[in-house]
């Protein structure tokens, strides 16, 4: 990948492009994947006892598919006491915890309103350097050994939110879901690449599943060209109503 170091002004120019896309992400999420209002809802209160709680959780990819899953869990068997809940966030991923931190937002909802389910789902905004809360970088991108460490930890931050106390049944399940490779070559590859750490960081957490959308689609490691709208980076509602079906086994109580 090129090198990302850069002064001042560079990076000031990366973060209004980083704008940019969090404006183009919430308009495309809404054209393809039919979002009103509530898509990206808080938690609101804690679900009724007999209900069984799925929240999706992520970046704008994460919207769009926790939106059909509305839809699809409704539709399927058993899925008259599920309710999801979708708090993504367009524009956000593990990269900028300046910008939205999402360890620290999942630990609260572990802590207030732990769901059943979480589905968990980022990467196409975190082709760039990792910053602190500060926004301070910690490591570039063109460091690749020490980005992959530092976004490693990043993930676990986020699965272990939900760690169960040992000798004890996980509370809730986390279901990690991987990015296709979109159309712009940095994202296709960070997109694949995230998901690459998150296999690898799940791998001894028995709470968290793995799955990724180009197996739910079926497109592979090539770009997703017939599930992409016209920004080249958002999937069609029919494709994520699709990889939404193909989750339900990991969602529902069996």
């Amino acid at each position: 990948m090129p090198s990302t170091r850069s002064g001042p002004a560079t990076r000031r120019r990366r973060r209004r492009s980083l704008a940019v896309v969090g404006a183009a992400v919430v308009l495309a999420v809404l054209a393809s994947a039919g979002c009103g209002d509530d898509a990206a809802s808080d938690d609101g209160a804690s679900a009724a006892g007999d209900e069984h709680k799925i929240t999706v959780a992520g970046d704008s990819i994460s919207v769009g598919l926790g939106t059909q899953l509305r839809e699809v869990v409704a539709d399927a068997e058993g899925g008259d006491r599920a309710v999801v809940k979708v708090i993504g966030e367009s524009g956000t991923g593990l990269a900028r915890p300046d910008k939205f931190d999402w360890p620290s937002r999942i630990d609260e909802l572990a802590r207030d309103f732990p769901p059943d389910v979480l589905v968990f789902s980022v990467g196409s905004n975190d082709a760039q350097d990792l910053t602190d809360a500060d926004g301070d970088v910690v490591v570039t991108m063109s460091e690749d050994a020490a980005w992959d460490e530092e976004y490693s930890r990043r993930l676990a931050e986020v699965f272990d939110a939900v760690r169960p106390a040992d000798g004890e049944e996980p509370r809730t399940r986390v279901v990690w879901v991987g990015h296709v490779r979109t159309e712009e070559d940095a994202v296709a590859d960070t997109n694949r690449r995230v998901h690459r750490l998150a296999t690898e960081v799940a791998a001894d957490r028995p709470w968290v599943e793995v799955r990724d959308l180009t197996e739910l689609l079926g497109v592979g490691e090539a770009t997703a060209t017939r599930c992409l709208v016209e920004d080249g980076l958002h999937l069609t509602g029919d494709c994520l109503t699709e990889a939404g079906q193909g989750l339900l086994p990991d969602l529902l109580p069996s």
